[in-house]
């Protein structure tokens, strides 16, 4: 396939070469060129364009736009507006249709420098050289190129009248906004670009830091001048969109004016003389090997990929990653010459760097990945594809969990110094799932702000139901997990502690506690708060009649899935002291039985279906209200 495209290339020049022979090229102009590559071919042809005769802005750039950029209609050859072999959506008369603002595409045509004007901070001479300045739509010129770089845009978030793109860049390498021009002038503008590395030579390696967008493409050097990224769509550019006629009238009228011509429409075969002086590399000998993958944090939407460089006697320029969320056989084998970007489950990555993390990951999946590396670049990518090529797979866990009311109980409070609190677990629950305690008021519509929130997070790999977690001030003592504050400042005049997920904004309660009892009416404070209305009382959260500074679930700790929120929320199944009482260790079995074994009061008992409940000999239940053996 590259083969073809040499061929190609060789008869380019040979046409080019043959229009040449009407003498537009002075005799010996580039012979002092002649057998050099690399950077000595870039200083030769340096020598050869530099010292052009510079024009004035005004009048002289308007004014030389009637030789070097008219249609042989007499209009104004506007590239951001053209459609080659159909009907422009608009068009310019030169000198009437001239200006420097515009409100929409169509009002006007402005002096465009393909080579941002930004980039050299406005200085002479390259701010009127013709061989970077083209007449352009003003609107296009403003809202799309602006001072973005060339780039190649999948999704566009403007779009011009003739298909010219801005928006997020997808070439390898670079991700910020792009411009990218249609299909038929980019050839035009990466020429353009590469004479100003080479007309420019001696200063461009101090333009990097003048603008952002400079440093994208720039790369602080005289040679290659630009970044590896760029330097890429360059080539690829070049390579796609030969010189055209339209090029070679434009070059030899620039040169009657400024006296200098642009080497690379000449002698296209200078762009890779110069920049790719060794030539395109062969294929990668070998893949790389040990590709695995393992699970990222968190592991329910990121996966980590690893492995160790490709060795042998030609080593890959980069890798190019493909996954899929079906199988192996979904993923087909790239093609030579045709580089694919990052994007999706595709992403390139450098020789030498050994891993990646997709992130932003369906939980509960299967992910598929192959590793192919390649050399070279764009249009002259070379990937490796034969011999055993390197896969792994990998499955994400489910996400973090949304907790519904009662999937949480409040096991003890502690009030004196250090203040203290215990929870179980309900249900299990997935890694990183947070919630959030607080005890400020609830006055029946939102959360006051005048007292203490922590959130805490579940561990990598989550908790089962059961799992009890005592938490003091800062610090998660059992259970496992980690809180972002503590609740340091629980009062022995009365307190409460909700527990929510979301935000304080917008909280989805799913437990509660009260040292005091829930006030019906009345004005919240401190220590009183309105109990929220999808929290029920004795059932998904607790509350005493009178304040004690300490507090122990004391009750059956053989429970079943639905009888725990009754008898845990249960006063009578607590102990409470004004007195420290140690906390005792909590060790649940929640599942389908209930043993009750001392004397115990609740409101109400549901089961579910194929779950028991025992009361041992001795001990009394009583329901004082709503009882349904079965639900």
């Amino acid at each position: 396939m590259r083969l073809a495209r040499f061929i190609c290339v060789v008869v380019a020049i040979v046409v080019i070469n043959n229009v040449y022979c009407f003498g537009q090229i002075p005799d010996g102009y580039y012979d002092p060129a002649i057998g050099k590559t690399g950077v000595d071919l870039q200083l030769s042809l340096y020598g050869i364009v530099s010292n052009h005769t510079a024009v004035s802005y005004t009048p002289g750039v308007w004014n030389a736009f009637y030789t070097t950029d008219v249609k042989e209609n007499g209009e104004v050859w506007d590239m951001y507006s053209d459609v080659p072999g159909g009907n422009p959506p608009y068009s310019y008369t030169l000198g009437t249709n001239q200006c420097g603002t515009s409100t929409q595409e169509g009002d006007c045509y402005s002096r465009e420098h393909a080579f941002c004007q930004s980039y050299f901070n406005g200085e002479a001479p390259m701010f009127t050289d013709l061989h970077h300045i083209f007449p352009v739509d003003q609107y296009v010129n403003a809202t799309g190129h602006n001072n973005y770089p060339f780039g190649v845009v999948a999704t566009a978030d403007y779009t011009s009248l003739n298909g010219s793109k801005r928006g997020d860049c997808t070439f390898p390498g670079y991700t910020g906004t792009a411009f990218e021009p249609i299909d038929e002038y980019k050839g035009d503008f990466a020429r353009a670009y590469f004479y100003m590395a080479t007309r420019y030579q001696h200063l461009i390696g101090g333009w990097e830091n003048n603008i952002g967008e400079a440093d994208a493409i720039l790369n602080g050097t005289s040679y290659p001048a630009y970044e590896v990224w760029f330097l890429n769509l360059l080539l690829t550019w070049h390579d796609d969109d030969p010189v055209s006629a339209k090029e070679i009238n434009r070059n030899n009228a620039v040169y009657a004016i400024q006296n200098n011509r642009n080497p690379y429409v000449d002698h296209p075969e200078y762009v890779e003389a110069v920049w790719t002086p060794g030539g395109l590399k062969a294929e990668p000998s070998n893949h790389p090997t040990d590709f695995v993958s393992s699970a990222g944090i968190p592991a329910s939407e990121r996966i980590v990929l690893e492995w160790n460089d490709a060795t042998g006697a030609v080593l890959p320029d980069g890798y190019l990653i493909m996954g899929s969320n079906i199988s192996y056989d979904d993923i087909n084998n790239p093609v030579d010459g045709t580089q694919i970007v990052d994007g999706g489950l595709n992403k390139n990555r450098s020789y030498g760097t050994e891993n990646y993390t997709f992130e932003g990951l369906s939980a509960i999946t299967t992910y598929y990945f192959k590793i192919f590396p390649y050399t070279n670049a764009g249009y002259a990518i070379d990937y490796k594809t034969d011999g055993a090529i390197q896969t792994t797979a990998f499955a994400t866990i489910q996400g973090t969990t949304v907790l519904q009311p009662g999937d949480i109980a409040f096991i003890g409070y502690q009030t004196v110094n250090p203040d203290k609190f215990a929870f179980v677990l309900l249900k299990d629950v997935n890694e990183f799932t947070e919630i959030a305690f607080t005890d400020n008021a609830f006055d029946g519509s939102e959360l006051l702000n005048t007292e203490e929130t922590g959130v805490w997070t579940v561990p990598s790999g989550g908790l089962n139901k059961g799992t009890v977690v005592v938490v003091e001030g800062v610090n998660v003592l059992t259970g496992g997990g980690t809180i972002s504050d503590g609740l340091t400042g629980l009062s022995q005049s009365g307190d409460q502690i909700l527990a929510y997920q979301g935000s304080a904004a917008n909280p989805s309660f799913i437990a509660g506690i009260s040292t005091t009892g829930w006030i019906e009416t009345g004005a919240v404070s401190s220590n009183k708060s309105y109990l929220p209305t999808e929290l029920e009382l004795y059932y998904t959260a607790c509350g005493f009649e009178n304040e004690v500074h300490n507090g122990l679930f004391t009750g059956s700790l053989t429970l079943s899935n639905n009888t725990a929120k009754s008898f845990i929320n249960s006063p009578g199944s607590w102990q409470r002291n004004d007195l420290i009482q140690p906390f005792p260790t909590w060790i649940f079995n929640v599942g389908l039985v209930t043993i009750i074994d001392a004397n115990t009061t609740v409101k109400r008992v549901i089961l579910g279906e194929g779950e028991e409940l025992n009361v041992t000999n001795g001990a009394v239940l009583h329901i004082t209200g709503e009882s349904a053996p079965i639900q």
